[in-house]
């Protein structure tokens, strides 16, 4: 837009530019256009703003039932994903110095008549916004709002317990499709209708989608394995890898156990002040930036670092010497375990159990710390280690206390489920304290003076038990394997309860993990140019086992833009390029196309060259 068609408020409300470069994990560098939508908050609330993203124990859940199913999985990266959206609102953007200076190399033509000088000298030109843009406020429920839009055009329907994730039947078998962002995971038993819904999702975001088909996938920082038939093998190797390598001190030696039994005790804040035990500002923010890295990894595949994470996540504030003594036993025993895999399996789709425990009076402050953990068959697919938010008079309310604060998520996971399409017949809650069982069961009836404080809401389960939706059982003691993520285990009763956890061997042994460990899941010096399973859209919709005539039957079906001929494939376009403003609607091999690509380049090499004179 010419500068003079702007007012005063439209030209300071417009959005400055800014572009990032980021290296992947693949070893590519990516280059990143984006707006700085920081102006927006004025204007803009957050609740008007926000997009949803699929939840980490949702996911697991989805994921686990795909292999205990034996569905082919496909993930999928839309490039560019915000720019498919259209903005709904009067939005300007401010080109500044190089990034015009860009533009007009680009076209001159077209930008040149557009940039104006400041009061400094400087080269800018102003923008209208038509497409969501990464940086402006709105960008991603924009997207949201379109994605969910498509996909209930190809016939999804959305979990009503979330967001994120949509469902569809087709050929009596059921489709399910998770995303976080332009991060897309289906799965179908077929893999000639997941093909079909690619060649869907290329018509309408292009055919530059990347596509990862095979047994390994690389997704939201995680990687998955499904080699083995019935199995989901998650993993965060070169994640450990880096956290490592990140952290400022050597980790030279491995430990058994990611926490001592002291864990959970401090020092005085004023012996550690007089003793100058507190850690300098740079190592203290080493140590909130190791923990974040750790919070992330163990809601991700390392569930056996939960306790001492969740601890050490309370200490970040102000942070001593033994804080930084205890982050480096965890990185000890991460060291140790770096090849260490979360491994779920199904036993029964139709029955869910959760052990739920507390421990009584562990903080310095007398509150305990609530473990819980979710099962389908063998390893913990929903999990969670925090501390209780109020002081209990007894180790019986304190299991209470626990259990209300699982509650939420053991009526969720059913709900959840049951809207998936499997009918969960029983959810069972295994507790080692048989008065809590009584409270939790009978509510008032059992209760007596020392528990007539406790407040109604902590009776929530018992509703929930004569409503048919929950069962509460005893489980002794040693076999309440949720007791790892309360206070801090050694020895065997650690390791009986790791294997649980993460479904791994009791006796562990990471030398033998690591060779049996994909190559391409290990870390390594050289960046991994290409996945060994990532494809184009083009060559994903070939690379099917199906007859020709099935391939094209499929083609004709979707409107696709290849045909085959003779046996070979011949790509089409229906719209043509442009180059410089100008429409080519001409075959690229004929001498007339190259006689205009001439004459436009020639034309803009004038163009330049008169610009860049008067700069």
């Amino acid at each position: 837009m010419h500068a003079h068609e702007l007012s005063r408020e439209q030209k300071k409300e417009a959005l400055e530019s800014l572009i990032f470069l980021t290296k992947k994990r693949s070893g590519r560098v990516k280059a990143r256009a984006c707006a700085n939508g920081s102006k927006q908050r004025s204007y803009i609330c957050k609740e008007n703003a926000a997009s949803p993203t699929v939840g980490t124990d949702r996911v697991f859940i989805a994921w686990v039932i795909k292999a205990h199913e034996g569905r082919h999985v496909v993930t999928l990266d839309i490039p560019g994903a915000f720019l498919h959206a259209d903005t709904d609102e009067m939005i300007h953007m401010l080109l500044r110095g190089e990034l015009a200076k860009l533009m007009v190399k680009v076209d001159p033509a077209l930008y040149l008549p557009y940039i104006t000088k400041n009061a400094r000298g400087e080269s800018i030109m102003f923008m209208k916004m038509q497409k969501a843009m990464y940086g402006m406020l709105r960008s991603s429920l924009l997207f949201y709002q379109k994605l969910v839009k498509d996909l209930e055009a190809f016939g999804f329907e959305l979990n009503p317990y979330d967001p994120c994730v949509a469902n569809k039947m087709v050929n009596g078998e059921q489709m399910t499709l998770t995303w976080h962002v332009d991060d897309l995971k289906v799965s179908h038993k077929d893999a000639f209708e997941l093909t079909k819904f690619i060649l869907y999702l290329a018509r309408i975001y292009g055919d530059k989608i990347t596509v990862n088909r095979g047994k390994y996938h690389d997704y939201l920082g995680m990687d998955l394995d499904y080699s083995v038939p019935g199995k989901l093998r998650v993993s965060m190797i070169k994640y450990v890898d880096k956290i490592l390598k990140d952290f400022p001190q050597a980790i030279t030696k491995t430990s058994s156990t990611p926490a001592a039994d002291h864990l959970f005790q401090i020092r005085d804040a004023e012996e550690v002040a007089k003793q100058e035990k507190f850690l300098s500002e740079e190592q203290a923010r080493h140590f909130h930036h190791t923990v974040a890295q750790l919070l992330f990894l163990l809601t991700q595949a390392r569930r056996d670092i939960q306790t001492a994470v969740a601890f050490l996540m309370t200490r970040v504030k102000k942070p001593d010497e033994d804080d930084w003594g205890k982050l480096k036993r965890v990185l000890q025993y991460l060291l140790g375990t770096k090849h260490m895999k979360l491994t779920l399996t199904i036993d029964n789709l139709n029955q869910v159990k959760w052990w739920v425990d507390a421990s009584y009076n562990t903080h310095d402050d007398c509150k305990g710390q609530t473990g819980a953990m979710m099962s389908l068959g063998k390893g913990a697919v929903v999990s969670f280690s925090r501390k209780q938010k109020l002081n209990v008079r007894s180790s019986c309310e304190g299991e209470l206390v626990g259990i209300n604060n699982a509650m939420s998520w053991i009526i969720w996971c059913k709900y959840f489920i049951d809207a998936q399409g499997y009918t969960i017949e029983q959810t069972v809650l295994y507790q080692d304290n048989k008065s809590t069982i009584l409270l939790a069961t009978n509510g008032r009836w059992s209760s007596s003076k020392r528990t007539k404080h406790i407040k109604s809401r902590y009776f929530f389960v018992k509703d929930r038990i004569e409503q048919g939706e929950l069962e509460v059982q005893h489980m002794p003691t040693e076999k309440m394997w949720s007791d790892i993520l309360t206070k801090p285990k050694q020895g065997k009763a650690f390791r009986e309860m790791r294997g649980m956890l993460m479904n791994v061997p009791e006796e562990y042994d990471d030398e033998v993990e690591r060779r049996n460990t994909s190559s391409y899941l290990l870390p390594t010096d050289e960046p991994h140019e290409k996945h060994p399973t990532k494809m184009t859209v083009q060559d994903s919709s070939m690379n099917l086992q199906q007859p020709m005539s099935v391939l094209r039957h499929c083609r004709s079906v979707l409107k696709d833009e290849n045909r085959t001929n003779k046996g070979k494939t011949v790509t089409w376009k229906k719209c043509l390029p442009t180059h410089g403003g100008i429409r080519c609607d001409v075959d690229k091999t004929s001498r007339k196309w190259r006689e205009r690509v001439r004459q436009v380049r020639a034309r803009d090499r004038k163009m330049l060259k008169s610009y860049m004179s008067s700069e």
